[in-house]
C-alpha cells in the first residue's frame, strides 16, 4: 500500500490522485484487543464493508475512522493506557494498522473524551507522541488529534502530533462550529458541516450546502478537505441528526468530487453489521462516490 501525500489541495498516492472515501468503524481497535478479536471481529467486519462498497460499484481504497481512546458509556470506550506494553510502546496499535493494510484499508485514527480519560495536557501530548511512534512505519494512516475538540477536552493548538512518519495529520478543528482559524491547519483540514434541514422537502439544506462549503474551503486554504461526521444514517429518520434515505446517501457520496467524504452511521459507530436500512444507504453512498469520481 502506497502512503498518501499532499500536493496543493489534493491527496496523492503513488503519483495518482487519492480520494478520501471513509466509513465509521469507531470501535474497531477496541475489538482488535478482545479475545480472538483480529480474526473473529476485525477482519470479517472489514471484508463485509469491502463487499458493500463493491455492491455500490466502488473498488477503490476505503478509509475507516477509528478511536484510539474514549470513555464509557461509549461502545468504543477504550483506556488510553490499557494497550501500552511494558516498554512504553503501543505494539497492538501497530499490529492493528498492519492488518487493516493487509485488508486494503487506510485508517483515520481519532480520540475522544480526553477531559475524562486523559485530562492533563502533558498526558495528552505524551499519548499522542507514543501513538505517532507506533505509526512511524505505517503507510496507511491519517491522524486526527481529537474528534470535536470543543467538547472532548483537547486544545488542538497546543497538543500537536509530531511528524515522525508518513501519516498525515489533521487537527480536527471543525470550521462551522468554531469558526475557522488557519493557524490550526496541519496537513489537511476537517470540516464539520451543519445538519439542519432548513424546511426543504426534496433535498435537506445540509445536503445542498456541502459542495459549496467544501469548494469554499479548498479555495480559501488550498489544502485537502475532508467532510467528517456529516449527518449520520440510521434505521429511522431523525431530522437534523440521522437520515434513513438512500438518496441522501447517494448525494453525499457525490460530494467526493470536491473533497474527502465519510459515511457516518449508527452501526458504524458501534461496529455492528449494518442493518437493512443502513446497508442500503451505504451501498447508495458508494454508488454516489463512483459517480462523483467520474465527474
Amino acid at each position: 500500500m502506497q502512503p498518501v501525500t499532499i500536493s496543493g489541495h489534493r491527496f496523492v498516492s503513488g503519483g495518482q490522485p487519492f480520494s478520501y472515501v471513509g466509513i465509521d468503524g469507531f470501535g474497531l481497535f477496541k475489538r482488535w484487543l478482545m479475545p480472538d478479536g483480529p480474526n473473529a471481529l476485525v477482519r470479517p467486519w472489514l471484508q463485509e464493508h469491502k463487499a458493500i462498497a463493491a455492491l455500490g460499484g466502488y473498488a477503490g481504497p476505503i478509509v475507516v475512522r477509528v478511536f484510539r481512546y474514549a470513555a464509557p458509556p461509549n461502545s468504543f470506550a477504550l483506556d488510553p493506557w490499557g494497550y501500552m506494553a511494558p516498554n512504553g510502546q503501543f505494539p497492538a496499535l501497530t499490529a492493528f494498522l498492519a492488518a487493516c493494510e493487509e485488508e486494503g484499508f487506510y485508517v483515520d485514527l481519532t480520540s475522544g473524551d480526553s477531559q475524562i480519560v486523559l485530562p492533563t495536557q502533558s498526558g495528552q501530548q505524551e499519548h499522542l507522541n507514543r501513538t505517532c511512534a507506533a505509526l512511524a512505519g505505517c503507510p496507511n494512516v491519517f491522524l486526527e488529534t481529537c474528534n470535536e475538540p470543543f467538547k472532548n477536552g483537547i486544545d488542538v493548538g497546543a497538543v500537536v502530533p509530531p511528524q515522525w512518519g508518513p501519516y498525515l495529520r489533521d487537527s480536527g478543528y471543525y470550521s462551522e462550529i468554531q469558526g475557522w482559524q488557519a493557524r490550526m491547519n496541519l496537513d489537511f483540514i476537517s470540516y464539520h458541516g451543519g445538519r439542519g434541514d432548513g424546511g426543504l422537502v426534496v433535498w435537506p439544506k445540509w445536503l445542498i450546502d456541502l459542495d459549496d462549503q467544501l469548494a469554499t474551503l479548498l479555495s480559501a486554504f488550498g489544502k485537502p478537505v475532508v467532510l467528517k461526521e456529516p449527518i449520520g444514517f440510521a434505521e429511522s429518520n431523525q431530522p437534523g441528526r440521522r437520515s434513513n434515505q438512500p438518496d441522501h446517501a447517494y448525494r453525499l457520496g457525490l460530494t467526493v468530487a470536491y473533497g474527502g467524504v465519510l459515511f457516518h452511521s449508527d452501526d458504524g459507530i458501534d461496529c455492528n453489521s449494518p442493518r437493512p436500512v443502513q446497508r442500503a444507504c451505504e451501498v447508495a453512498f458508494f454508488q454516489g462516490v463512483k459517480g462523483g469520481l467520474t465527474r
